[in-house]
């Protein structure tokens, strides 16, 4: 019995994981991707926990670990990693309990808001004041200058001269 214990453990799903990658069961990409989401989610057990997956509540690791990343993880990235770890404890466990008809589990992608790649691309605007079009990427950037309280209101303008050629391009401003 401690034998089966010791095959559900944390580190088993790990080493599970790269089984399943070395033997093209599951995308090298997508066994590490569901590993590493594992190890941000599962690190917070405690040893017992971590001996067998089995036993643990993996909504309540889950929503414990949701807790304790709030503010320091997007919540997309909170997400995926929620969403990889659970089909990863879940092929694990399914894996050992009949290895001879395990099948991996796939994750559909929703399609894109607006259709096809090639048309999305062309909606995209180059002013900045727009608004962006909806579903479609954005970058946000924040910009920090420093300038000497010696410097004079010329060379203050030549700087915000110079940022506003390279943002919004040599006509803005004349």
């Amino acid at each position: 019995m401690q034998e089966r214990n010791i095959q559900l453990g944390r580190d088993s799903l790990f080493d599970f994981l790269d089984f399943a990658a070395e033997k093209g069961l599951v995308k090298k990409t997508t066994a590490a991707a569901r590993k590493d989401a594992s190890k941000i989610i599962l690190k917070i057990l405690d040893e017992d926990e971590a001996a067998d997956l089995s036993k643990v509540d993996l909504e309540d690791i889950i929503q414990r670990h949701r807790n304790l990343a709030t503010g320091r993880i997007m919540p997309q990235t909170l997400a995926a990693y929620e969403s990889r770890t659970r089909i990863a404890v879940k092929d694990f466990l399914e894996y050992f309990k009949n290895p001879t008809v395990w099948k991996p589990s796939t994750q559909r992608r929703a399609k894109r808001a607006g259709g096809d790649r090639s048309t999305a691309k062309s909606s995209i605007t180059k002013d900045l004041g727009s608004p962006k079009p909806i579903g479609q990427p954005s970058v946000h950037i924040d910009l920090q200058i420093h300038i000497s309280p010696e410097a004079t209101p010329e060379q203050i303008e030549q700087i915000f001269a110079s940022m506003r050629r390279h943002l919004y391009g040599s006509t803005v401003g004349k």
